[in-house]
């Protein structure tokens, strides 16, 4: 499940937050789509929940985001790996292998998964 309670994130030198009083809960195995114009805090939002923000982007963080029981001001991106994942809008832009095969591999090695 991930849940965010009364969350908002400012950008230093920005006019205005990027998100303002976020209460939303997404329960587990639950589709939700994410859609909105450029600007309105969809990647923010996002990088709360994976803990970027503010752990890489900077910016501060009021309210609670957890995933899984893991409150992401306290677990760094990596100790949220194995719960959260995505893919940007342009995929190509991020993947590093050629491979779907090597593509996954890279990924359960970068959480410490042994190989079989």
């Amino acid at each position: 499940m991930i849940r965010f309670e009364q969350v908002s994130v400012t950008y230093e030198d920005a006019a205005a937050p990027a998100l303002h009083g976020v209460d939303l809960t997404v329960p587990e195995g639950e589709l939700c789509l994410l859609v909105g114009p450029s600007g309105v805090g969809k990647s923010t939002l996002l990088g709360t929940v994976s803990g970027l923000v503010p752990h890489f982007t900077g910016g501060t963080l009021h309210g609670r985001v957890t995933v899984d029981g893991r409150d992401t001001r306290t677990h760094r991106p990596r100790e949220l790996a194995d719960v959260v994942g995505s893919v940007g809008q342009d995929p190509l832009a991020h993947f590093v292998t050629d491979t779907v095969e090597d593509e996954l591999a890279y990924g359960m090695e970068s959480v410490g998964l042994p190989r079989t």
